[in-house]
């Protein structure tokens, strides 16, 4: 819970205290590898989870079997509140690293949110972050060329960790696969590669086995067009 804890109070100054019946109601799954399947398309989700660490993703397959990832889950992200409704599920959710879960029944969970304004504000937070990611997604795939989505992604990435490790830090510390980012933007691995040697070429950033170093961040902004509001970044105070 300490993830989920740190990524609310970023934005929103809730007490600790609050977070304690939800804290009690969890429970620690096992660690989950690469490749895990953790929700398949279809599936009656009955609970919601947390991720403690690690990276999952979002995504369909197509009936050809090709595979476009929705979104990037980082620690301190949560699925799916759709558990609420007891509806299926239309898409699947599978770690991409070593990766911890703490899962919540989503009948205690209601029951606990609903008596709790705070957590009923912080909770749709997170559901119109989420939103508005999704929805920047929808424009990164559409008309941004593959240097402006590329450098779009790692830029939204790098902000998105950074305030979940509560400093700001030009590296990306990125162990996933390059077939991720061709997955995430509708383009081949090839294209993936090349469009990475041509942002270092240009200067724009630096990669090593660790992950991707932004060299000059004002100009990767200025290529991808990228926005940073939309990731809702800015504190705000309750007024409940």
């Amino acid at each position: 819970m300490e993830a989920l804890i740190a990524r609310i109070n970023y934005i929103i100054d809730i007490d600790r205290d609050a977070f304690e019946p939800l804290q009690k109601a969890s429970s620690l799954s096992a660690f989950f590898t690469p490749g895990d399947v953790l929700i398949q398309e279809g599936d009656t989700v009955k609970s919601m989870f947390v991720i403690e660490s690690g990276w999952a993703i979002r995504y369909r397959i197509l009936n050809d079997g090709r595979r476009q990832i929705l979104n990037f889950m980082l620690p301190g992200d949560c699925f799916d509140l759709k558990a609420m409704s007891q509806l299926q599920s239309d898409h699947s959710v599978s770690a991409v690293t070593k990766l911890q879960l703490r899962s919540i029944n989503v009948g205690s969970f209601v029951e606990i949110v609903q008596n709790n304004d705070k957590l009923v504000s912080a909770f749709w937070w997170i559901a119109n972050h989420e939103e508005a990611i999704l929805r920047e997604q929808i424009i990164r795939v559409g008309p941004r060329s593959a240097t402006e989505r590329l450098a779009h992604l790692i830029l939204e990435l790098n902000q998105r960790i950074s305030k979940i490790e509560g400093k700001s830090s030009d590296f990306l510390r990125l162990t996933i696969p390059q077939s991720l980012f061709a997955d995430a933007l509708s383009l081949s691995v090839v294209h993936i590669s090349r469009t990475l040697g041509k942002l270092k070429a240009m200067g724009m950033i630096a990669t090593t086995p660790e992950g991707i170093r932004i060299l000059d961040k004002v100009k990767l902004k200025s290529i991808a067009d990228f926005q940073p509001d939309y990731l809702h970044s800015q504190p705000f105070k309750l007024t409940a």
